[in-house]
């Protein structure tokens, strides 16, 4: 061959590689730089993730199987007897592009399902009812489409029940029970436990979690399911201020593998009243909010004790007194916001229309009327209590005012601070609509007493120094010594940087650090009511009795008033007025 033949032969060879190599290229490496495309890495593909078991995704235009639609068929007709937000979401659910029967199929239940069913089956140990969730046994058979679907729904709707009881649902009002519980149960939407249920590589872990997770709750689930299945008695304990510990941590291995087929070992009428007390204790636990706070104010009112936790340890605790059977204190959550130094104090409405009304109906103008009537005039009544008088922002004089006739709803009465402040010299401020706080009190002597349900619903403290110390430590780092300048001050608001959660709290039983059921007096009568509601039949509680106490209160408060009367009649003045009712108006 000729040189130029050879040379021409070698550049076609030359240009036919050079497309080969093109051609490779572009093919391989030619989305790294093409405009608008996307890299290999820039796309996450999760390879060690596969498909749970029972959830299969087939194609959006794929035609549904027989069981799928024999399932939007049937949904419809459940509406009687399901729990209309559940049927809701389960009809958007089964409708969505690419669903598919999660529990069941031809061949029966799934082993997610079979997982499920077994936790249902165990709710008796989470203070639940097991006969509240009841699953149909499936044949071995392989399963009719129409068989499959029915036996979806119900696990379906069984589980979305069992989801809403964890977090309080089976009073998901509780203010029906009573107007002092200001509780509103978190429980859980229920297309979003649909989809929790659906993702859940471990469903029955899935369903234990969504039980109320505080310490205390831990403890008493413990407790319960020691007696229902020993039947053994715990000593309880009564009155104590301390011995609750807050280190409690849920023992799963004790206490899932509990064998549901057991039979349990016949229970004392004490052992019998105990498991009842826990159940209605835990139900309060489920109506809480599911986080309370890395450091909050937990006030318990049948303990009359008031605690501030940090971080799952008990920072402070102190004695209160809360509200009286008569003026009692509400159960709710709210943020602390202020703390008040050398506060005035606004009669509340309740104390105006209940207490104070009644005074200055029967008081006079002063002047003769008042010399020869032996009535106290309104200003009288007032300065017996360092009380001033104010409409629309201006203090008045309450002896120009004709109180029979009078919307004392349109006065405002404002005691100044000072010595004879009934809240003393800090208040501690968690707006709410029931317009109660915690406070400072003058009266010393009534926390040296057990019963302290003494005051008009607002909750005195027994060393409100150290709380400031403790709040403002914590949310703004002062030193003692820095609070201290504060109560030798005058009159001011701290703004508190991060608002500390107050938690109102009604438990009548919790357990202590040696796992005893320590029991309080139920103050205003909610146990059994609230038993009532939650198990369907008359429960009795034997608990601390404050009869006694209380009796002794009202023998007083009668002895008050008749004092008062006989100091009307002989107008002895506004002194004795004073001694006669000087504890009426403390909230």
């Amino acid at each position: 061959m000729r040189p130029e033949q050879l040379r021409t032969a070698y550049r076609i060879a030359m240009a036919i590689a050079v497309v080969l190599i093109a051609g490779v290229w572009l093919r391989v490496l030619g989305p790294w730089w093409a405009p608008g495309s996307v890299r290999p890495d820039d796309v996450a593909v999760d390879e060690a993730a596969p498909a749970e078991v029972g959830t299969l995704q087939p194609q959006a235009d794929a035609a549904p199987r027989p069981a799928l639609s024999e399932l939007r068929r049937l949904l419809p007709q459940h509406a009687k007897r399901a729990n209309a937000a559940d049927l809701a979401a389960m009809t958007a659910f089964y409708n969505k592009p690419g669903v598919d029967l999660v529990w069941t199929s031809e061949d029966g239940y799934s082993q997610r399902a079979k997982a499920a069913i077994a936790e249902l089956r165990k709710a008796d140990d989470w203070g639940l009812r097991a006969a509240d969730f009841p699953v149909p046994d499936l044949p071995g058979e392989p399963l009719s489409p129409e068989a499959a679907a029915e036996a979806e729904i119900t696990l379906t709707l069984t589980l979305l029940k069992y989801a809403r009881h964890a977090r309080g649902g089976r009073i998901p009002d509780p203010s029906r029970i009573s107007n002092l519980l200001d509780q509103s149960p978190p429980i859980l939407p229920a297309d979003i436990v649909l989809a929790d249920l659906e993702a859940a590589k471990a469903p029955d872990a899935y369903l234990r979690a969504l039980h109320p997770k505080h310490d205390q709750f831990i403890k008493l689930r413990e407790l319960l399911v020691r007696l229902r299945h020993s039947g053994r008695q715990t000593t309880g304990t009564k009155g104590a201020d301390d011995g609750i510990d807050f280190g409690a941590k849920l023992n799963e291995t004790a206490l899932v593998s509990q064998d549901p087929g057991a039979p349990a070992p016949p229970l004392s009428p004490r052992v019998a009243a105990d498991i009842d007390r826990i159940l209605v204790n835990m139900e309060r636990w489920r109506w809480l909010p599911v986080e309370l706070g890395t450091f909050y104010v937990w006030n318990n009112v049948p303990e009359f004790l008031t605690r501030v936790v940090k971080s799952g340890k008990i920072v402070n605790s102190d004695k209160i007194v809360a509200g009286q059977p008569a003026w009692p204190t509400p159960i709710f959550s709210a943020d602390m916001k202020t703390i008040v130094f050398h506060p005035s104090w606004g009669v509340p409405d309740g104390i105006k229309r209940k207490e104070l009304a009644p005074l200055l109906r029967k008081s006079t103008g002063g002047g003769l009327v008042a010399l020869f009537s032996g009535a106290p005039s309104s200003r009288d009544v007032l300065e017996a209590h360092n009380l001033r008088v104010y409409r629309d922002g201006r203090q008045i004089d309450p002896n120009q005012v004709d109180w029979a006739s009078a919307n004392i709803g349109a006065y405002d009465f404002r005691q100044p601070p000072g010595p004879r402040n009934v809240l003393g010299t800090v208040k501690f401020m968690f707006p709410n609509k029931h317009d109660v706080y915690m406070h400072d009190t003058p009266e010393r002597a009534l926390f040296a007493r057990s019963f302290r349900g003494l005051s008009h619903g607002c909750m005195r403290v027994g060393d409100p120094r150290r709380m400031a110390e403790v709040l403002l430590g914590e949310d703004k780092g002062w030193s003692k010594e820095k609070v201290a300048s504060l109560f030798r001050g005058g009159s001011q608001s701290v703004e508190l940087g991060t608002h500390i959660p107050v938690h109102m709290t009604y438990f009548t039983a919790m357990v202590d650090y040696r796992g005893n059921l320590r029991t309080f007096g139920d103050l205003y009568g909610l146990d059994a009511r609230i038993g009532r509601a939650l198990l369907g039949r008359e429960v009795r509680f034997k608990t601390q009795s404050y009869d006694a106490e209380v009796a002794a209160i009202l023998q007083e408060q009668r002895r008050a008033e008749r004092q008062r009367q006989a100091t009307q009649a002989s107008a002895s003045g506004p002194d004795n007025l004073f001694d006669a009712i000087s504890d009426i108006f403390s909230p």
